[in-house]
This record gives structure tokens, C-alpha cells and sequence, in this order.
């Protein structure tokens, strides 16, 4: 169950100062299109974000989400998702979305006003102090329309911790009641990734080098953060082999899935995220005469599945996750994990096996409880592919 938030609280969040409410310090945040003025390449890439599409105004998906879930607790999670999805509000205190800079999302001085991480319930996530200053991994920069300081928080990638994670020390805020959900900082906890010092920022912000004749080499680093939303970034997320063997009559085929390119969990992020395994036996017409699963792979091939399913206190299954109360499983593929899976079918007329690893932002029943249309949203990506022919005898 979701932690509950006082009526007294939010009417207070309402009335009166939310910057004084929320111990963040006066100041504005300016709009992107002021950055746009000398960082044109920046605010380009940033454009084209998931950054800039994380409120209600701009995501679809979250928008009906967001409505469900508030909804079904009445009206408990609308301070505690947009912290995160519309982190504005944490300044200006436009809870109900209607400035235009707040529905901006993740707009580029959100980022570049943060000064630390809380430490402190109430003023949960980060600590903004909006201004002149614009805080970064650079120590060699001066520039002209504004100020630059250093912050070790860019440079270690902790900048993101914030809404992805590592607040294990502050009850309640990256949870749903017990339950820890968007964890993906504390999922690269611990990992090789994290051993090495490769941080967020050395995979979903990526350095290029810029050269010059006039001036020496420099590396930029991009502001497009590709992820889920990437298929470049899906596709060199893990690998997928297949090895086939016949007995009796029968093909028997070992698929191995490895996560050996991402530095979290796979599928990471929203509950909602799936991946899934498509194994098919096809004749000499590349017809499908076996598969995996049909219809329902959760009951045909739960296995084939990695995923987190929730139960409510009621032990209904699956449960969204703002009335969940326990984890049923937890499928999804860790860090460098090699999961391998083994199928067996009668081997009549297979001329050949295909196994095939696919993405999905979101499971087809939930799209259509939420009445989403979206293709984008409701067809799967292929991650990896593996064929093996067989053999007649």
C-alpha cells in the first residue's frame, strides 16, 4: 500500500509556499528555450528525450497511469509521482501542471540546479537552488550567459540517483509502501559496471569528440539519455544464442539470454516494462508449427518471461503497483545473469527453430485497460535473434 499523505499536508502544499514547505531555496527555473539560445545541439538532443516527456501533458502512458493510480487512492499519488515526472513542481508548486516550464519535464535547469540530495523526507528528492549558477561535471568552463560551478554529483552519475533510486534511507520515497520499484541506481549497486566507476552517465550520455582546427579536441557529452526508448540501446542490452538437439522424434532446444550489456536489471524501470522469449519450430514453408506459447504466455510460459508481479493485500494478481502489497515474482534478468531455458516438441516436419527476445514498454491487457492505441507503445521490439536449421534425416 501506498504511504499515506495526510489531507492537512497537502492542503498546506496547496495554500501556501512550496518552496518554504519543501525546504528548497527561492528561485525559478528558466525554460529550456533560454538554454536553446547558446545550446542549440544540447537542446536538440535533450528535445528528442524521454526527459522531455515525462509529465501527464506530454506521455500518454504516464498521463493514464498517473490518472488510474490516483484514482484508486484517492488522489494520494499526486504529489509523490510528480516529484520525479514533473520535477518543477518541487520549486514552483504548480501540483495541477498548468505552467507551461513545469509540463517541460526534466527540462534542462532541473538538472543543473541541483545542489545535492536530500536527506530529509520532506524535501524529497534533490535540493534545487535555481540561479545564476548552473552546476556540471566541467571545471574548465566560463560561460558567458551565465555562471558554471563543479559538482561531483554530474560526475559520478549520482545526479541521477535521485528519481532512480539509492533513497533507501528515506522510507516511503522510492517505494510503494514496502515495496522498492524503480530502483535502477541500486540495482547497479555492487556490479562491475559500478567496481569500474562506469556510472549512468557512461552509457546513457555518451561522450563524442568534437574536433576543431582552431582549437583542441573536446569531448561533449549528449543529452539525448537513450534507454528503453533506444532501439540501439535494446539491441545491445543482451545476447541470445540457441543450440538444437534431436532424439526420439523430438527437437530439443536450449536458448540462453544473457544481460551482459546493461548495469541494472533487465527490464529496469517502470513495473509496467516486460521482456519476453518467442520460440517457434517452422516448416519447409517457414510455417509455425510449435511454439512457446500461443495466446498467454504468463500461464503457457511463465518462465519465458522476466518481469516483477505484484499481488495486493487481497492477494489479487497482477496488481498495480500503488496498491500492491507483495512481490509474487521477480523474473527480470540481474546484472550479467545467463538465464538458459530448454523446450522440447515433437520434431515431424521442423526444418528449422527460431528464437527471438522482445521489449515491451507496457503488457497488451494493461494498454487496453487504459484504452492506449498507441503502436509505438503496443508493438514489441526485437532485441535478439537466434536460428538453427534442422537436418532431415
Amino acid at each position: 500500500m501506498i504511504r499515506k499523505f495526510s489531507r492537512p499536508l497537502i492542503i498546506i502544499a496547496m495554500t501556501c509556499s512550496w518552496a518554504m514547505l519543501y525546504g528548497q531555496p527561492p528561485g525559478k527555473i528558466e525554460s529550456a528555450l533560454s538554454c536553446k539560445k547558446c545550446h542549440e545541439k544540447v537542446y536538440d538532443q535533450w528535445s528528442s528525450s524521454q526527459h522531455a516527456r515525462s509529465t501527464p501533458v506530454n506521455n500518454a502512458l504516464f498521463a493514464k497511469i498517473y490518472e488510474l493510480s490516483q484514482k484508486d487512492t484517492d488522489g494520494q499519488t499526486k504529489l509523490y509521482c510528480i516529484r520525479c515526472h514533473a520535477p518543477v513542481t518541487q520549486t514552483n508548486g504548480d501540483v495541477d501542471l498548468l505552467q507551461e516550464i513545469t509540463n517541460e519535464g526534466v527540462t534542462c535547469d532541473v538538472c543543473h540546479s541541483i545542489t545535492q540530495l536530500s536527506d530529509h523526507p520532506g524535501s524529497w528528492p534533490n535540493v534545487y537552488e535555481p540561479g545564476e549558477v548552473k552546476r556540471s561535471a566541467r571545471r574548465d568552463v566560463e560561460p558567458e550567459g551565465h555562471k558554471s560551478a563543479y559538482s561531483e554529483i554530474f560526475e559520478n552519475g549520482k545526479i541521477c540517483s535521485g528519481c532512480h533510486g539509492d533513497m533507501l534511507d528515506i522510507p516511503g520515497t522510492r517505494s510503494c509502501g514496502d515495496l522498492t520499484i524503480c530502483d535502477t541506481d541500486f540495482e547497479w549497486q555492487g556490479t562491475t559496471f559500478a567496481r569500474e566507476g562506469k556510472s549512468c552517465v557512461a552509457c546513457h550520455m555518451t561522450g563524442v569528440v568534437e574536433k576543431s582546427f582552431f582549437r583542441a579536441e573536446k569531448s561533449i557529452i549528449q543529452h539525448d539519455f537513450p534507454g528503453a526508448y533506444s532501439p540501439a540501446k535494446l539491441q545491445a542490452a543482451a545476447k541470445l544464442s540457441l543450440d538444437t538437439k534431436e532424439f526420439e522424434g523430438e527437437v530439443i532446444a536450449s536458448v540462453e539470454v544473457v544481460n551482459d550489456g546493461v548495469a541494472h536489471l533487465l527490464p529496469t524501470g517502470p513495473p509496467a516494462r516486460l521482456v519476453f522469449l518467442k520460440v517457434s519450430a517452422l516448416d519447409q514453408n517457414d510455417r509455425e508449427i510449435w511454439s512457446n506459447f500461443e495466446s498467454n504466455q504468463a500461464v503457457e510460459d511463465p518462465f519465458g518471461i522476466f518481469h516483477i508481479v505484484f499481488a495486493d493485500q487481497n492477494g489479487k494478481v497482477p496488481s498495480m503497483p500503488w496498491l500492491a502489497s507483495r512481490i509474487v515474482k521477480d523474473t527480470r534478468l540481474r546484472p550479467g545473469e545467463t538465464r538458459r531455458l530448454i523446450y522440447k516438441f515433437p520434431g515431424e516436419g521442423v526444418v528449422k527453430v527460431t528464437a527471438k527476445l522482445y521489449y515491451r514498454l507496457a503488457p497488451p491487457p494493461l494498454l487496453d485497460k487504459l484504452e492506449i492505441a498507441d503502436e509505438t507503445l503496443r508493438r514489441p521490439f526485437l532485441m535478439a535473434d537466434a536460428v538453427r536449421s534442422i537436418e532431415a534425416e
